[in-house]
C-alpha cells in the first residue's frame, strides 16, 4: 500500500486555499452590485432585508463569473464602485447574504384621465418611469370638430379638419348666393362666378343701358352717341339747333335750254350764313359777282360750279347746267320723265329705307329739301330720317325740254311713342306708285290705302285692332286686305281687323284696296283710320281723296312759251264768262245798266266843271 505523501497534500491545499480567495475577491464585488440594485442604496443595510436568495447578476457583470473572459471594466485591479463584495468565510463554512434597501427614487407615474395630472404609483406599477415623460404624455385629448353642410352647425367630429371651435364656426359657413346680370333679358340670374352678392345690388346695377344722342354740330342733327349730354332723342332735337341759319347755295341757268351764240346767265340763291357773301364760279363760268353770263359757239350741255363763302368763312358748294343747241326749234321731240319711290314709307326713329328714281331723256338731276346735291339720273340712296322728311328730285331734259320734279314723304314715328298709326295711299288706275296723304282720283278708279301701326321702345302693345270705315265715296273691294302679304279676313272697314300683339321697336303693315264712285257735291273726302289696344291710348290718322285730274307721278314744268299760251286760254275764257254773264244774263244786265248810268253820270259832272272854267 502506498504511503501518503503529506508535504504533496499541504501544497495541494495551501494552492486550493490561495486559488479559493482569489476567486472570491473577484466575484464579490459584482454580487454587492446585484444587491444595490435590488435594494436601491448601497449603505445602510436593513436585517429585514437581508436575504439568502441569490441575487441576479446585473447585465453589465454577467461575465464576471468567468475567470478566463473577464470584462474590461470587471478586472481585479480597477474594482467599479458598484461591485464590491463582501467575502466572509470560505462558502463551505459560512453563508454569504447581499444585504438591500429601497431606494427613494424609484418611483413610477400614471396619466389621471379626470384631471390629466400625474400621479405617483408604486414602483413598477406606473406608466411612465419619470414625471417628465408623464407631463409630456398626460394632456386632455384635442377636441376636433367638422361643418355639418346641411345646417351649416360646427360638430365634434374626432376626424375633423378644425382642432378649434372658433376656427370651425370662421369656416363653417353657407356659401353665398351670387348673382350676374343678363344683358339681353336685363333680369338678374344667380351665377356662381357672378360680381354680386346680393339679388337688391345686381338689381340696382342690371338696367338696360340709356340710349344718349349728341348734336352734330356740322348738320344739326342728333345722332346716337353712348356718351351723349342727352338721354332722350326729343331733348337733343329741342337742343340741336344751330344760332346761325345754315349756309345754303344753289345755282340755276336762264335759259336753260339755249341755242349757240345766246347768253346764257347763271344765277346764284343764297340763304343763311351771317355777314356778307362772297362768290366763286368756276367750270363752264367764271367771275366773283352773284351771278355769271357768257354765251356758248358749239352745242352741248355746260356745267357751272359755284362756292359762296360768308363772313365767318363758311362755305358751301352747288352746281347748275345750261344745254346749247344749234337747232332754232322750240319743240321738245322727247320730254323728261322722272319716277321716284320709297321701300318703306313709315319708319320708325333709327329705321331706314331706301329711296330710288329712274329717269329718262334728262342730262342731270338734283336732289332737294330732305337731301342735296347733284345725282345720277337713275339710283338708290338709304335715308334715315329723325321725323316727317320729304325728298324732292328735278332732273333737267335736253335742249329746251325742261325739267321734271318729283316728291316722296317718309314718315317717321317717335320711338317714345307706345301705339303710332300712319295712313297714305295711291290711286293704282292711275299709275301712282308714291303713297302720299292726298289721293287724286277719277271716278271708278282702285285705291290702295297703306296703313303703318308700330310699338315704341318702351312696351309691348297687346290686342291691338286697326279699324278703317270708308266714306260714302269709296267702296271697300273684298278680299283686298293683306298684313305682310297674306289676305286677312274683310273687317277693317266694320268691325275692325285684329293684329294681335306688336312687339316693342316693331311694326306691322296693312294694306286694302277700294273703288272710288260718284262725287258731285264734294271734290275731296277725308278718310280717317283709328288703332286701339289695351295698353295704350287710341291713335288715328287720315288721307285725303280728291277728285280731279290725277297729276301723275311728276310734274312737268313748261316753258315760257307755254305759260303764255295757257294764260292766253285762261283769260279768253275769263272774259267770255264775264260778257256771257253781262250780256245774257238777267243779274248781269242790271248790272251793265247800272255801270252805264254811272259812267254816263260821271262823264257829265265833268262836262260841267269844265264849262265852269
Amino acid at each position: 500500500m502506498k504511503i501518503i505523501n503529506s508535504q504533496k497534500i499541504q501544497k495541494a491545499l495551501t494552492f486550493s486555499l490561495l486559488l479559493s480567495g482569489i476567486l472570491l475577491f473577484n466575484i464579490m464585488p459584482f454580487f454587492a452590485e446585484a444587491a444595490i440594485l435590488v435594494t436601491g442604496t448601497r449603505e445602510n443595510h436593513d436585517a429585514n432585508y437581508i436575504s439568502a436568495a441569490v441575487v441576479d447578476r446585473p447585465p453589465h457583470c454577467i461575465d464576471c463569473t468567468t475567470p478566463t473572459t473577464r470584462p474590461p471594466h470587471c478586472t481585479t485591479t480597477t474594482r467599479p464602485p458598484h461591485c464590491t463584495t463582501t467575502t466572509t468565510r470560505p462558502p463551505y463554512r459560512t453563508t454569504t447574504t447581499t444585504s438591500t434597501t429601497r431606494p427613494p427614487h424609484c418611483q413610477t407615474y400614471n396619466c389621471n384621465t379626470n384631471t390629466w395630472q400625474c400621479v405617483e404609483v408604486p414602483c413598477g406599477t406606473g406608466q411612465y418611469a419619470s414625471l417628465a415623460d408623464c407631463q409630456a404624455n398626460c394632456k386632455a385629448p384635442i377636441t376636433r370638430y367638422s361643418c355639418n353642410t346641411n345646417t351649416w352647425q360646427c360638430v365634434i367630429d374626432p376626424y375633423g379638419p378644425y382642432t378649434s371651435l372658433s376656427t370651425c364656426q370662421a369656416n363653417c359657413k353657407a356659401p353665398v348666393t351670387r348673382y350676374s346680370c343678363n344683358t339681353n333679358t336685363w333680369q338678374c340670374v344667380i351665377d356662381p362666378a357672378g360680381p354680386y352678392t346680393s339679388l337688391s345690388t345686381c338689381q340696382a346695377n342690371c338696367k338696360a343701358p340709356v340710349t344718349r344722342y349728341s348734336c352734330n354740330t356740322n348738320t344739326w342733327q342728333c345722332y346716337q352717341d353712348p356718351y351723349g349730354p342727352y338721354t332722350s332723342l326729343g331733348s337733343c332735337q329741342d337742343n340741336c339747333k344751330s344760332s346761325v341759319i345754315p349756309l345754303n347755295v344753289s345755282c340755276y341757268a336762264s335759259p336753260s335750254s339755249a341755242q349757240t351764240y345766246q347768253t346764257i346767265t347763271f344765277y346764284s340763291n343764297v340763304s343763311g350764313g351771317t355777314g356778307n357773301y362772297s362768290y366763286s364760279w368756276s367750270g363752264s363760268a367764271s367771275g366773283n359777282q352773284s351771278y355769271s353770263q357768257r354765251s356758248f359757239s358749239n352745242p352741248g350741255s355746260y356745267t357751272a360750279f359755284l362756292t359762296v363763302y360768308d363772313s365767318q368763312g363758311r362755305s358751301a358748294n352747288t352746281s347748275c347746267s345750261a344745254y346749247v343747241s344749234s337747232s332754232s326749234s322750240n319743240q321738245c321731240p322727247n320730254p323728261p320723265t322722272i319716277n321716284l319711290w320709297a321701300d318703306k314709307y313709315s319708319i320708325q326713329q333709327g329705321e331706314t329705307t331706301y329711296l330710288r328714281w329712274t329717269s329718262s331723256n334728262t342730262n342731270y338731276c338734283v336732289a332737294s329739301n330732305g337731301w342735296s346735291n347733284n345725282k345720277s339720273t337713275n339710283g338708290i340712296e338709304t335715308i334715315s330720317p329723325t321725323n316727317n322728311t320729304t325728298y324732292t328730285l328735278t332732273c333737267y331734259g335736253y335742249g329746251n325740254c325742261g325739267s321734271v320734279s318729283q316728291s316722296v314723304t317718309i314718315y317717321t314715328a317717335t320711338t317714345q311713342t307706345g301705339l303710332s298709326l300712319t295712313k297714305l295711299g295711291r290711286n293704282l288706275s292711275g299709275g301712282g306708285r308714291v303713297y302720299s296723304k292726298v289721293i287724286q282720283v277719277l271716278e271708278n278708279d282702285v285705291i290702295e290705302f297703306h296703313l303703318t301701326v308700330s310699338a315704341g321702345n318702351n312696351t309691348d302693345l297687346y290686342n291691338v285692332i286697326i279699324k278703317d270705315p270708308l266714306p260714302s265715296v269709296l267702296t271697300y273691294m273684298p278680299g283686298t286686305t293683306k298684313i305682310g302679304g297674306v289676305t286677312q279676313p274683310d273687317t277693317i272697314t266694320t268691325t275692325g281687323l285684329s293684329l294681335g300683339t306688336i312687339h316693342r321697336d316693331t311694326s306691322k303693315v296693312i294694306t286694302f284696296q277700294a273703288r272710288s264712285g260718284s262725287s258731285s257735291v264734294y271734290l275731296s273726302h277725308t278718310n280717317t283710320a283709328e288703332a286701339t289696344t289695351n295698353n295704350q291710348n287710341k291713335v288715328t290718322d287720315s288721307a285725303t281723296v280728291t277728285y280731279g285730274l290725277v297729276a301723275g307721278a311728276a310734274t312737268v314744268k313748261t316753258g315760257a312759251a307755254s305759260s303764255l299760251l295757257i294764260s292766253f286760254i285762261l283769260s279768253l275764257m275769263t272774259a267770255f264768262a264775264i260778257w256771257y254773264y253781262l250780256r245774257f244774263n238777267p243779274s248781269g244786265k242790271l248790272a251793265l245798266a247800272t255801270i252805264e248810268r254811272k259812267t254816263r253820270d260821271s262823264y257829265l259832272t265833268l262836262a260841267r266843271y269844265r264849262n265852269r272854267k
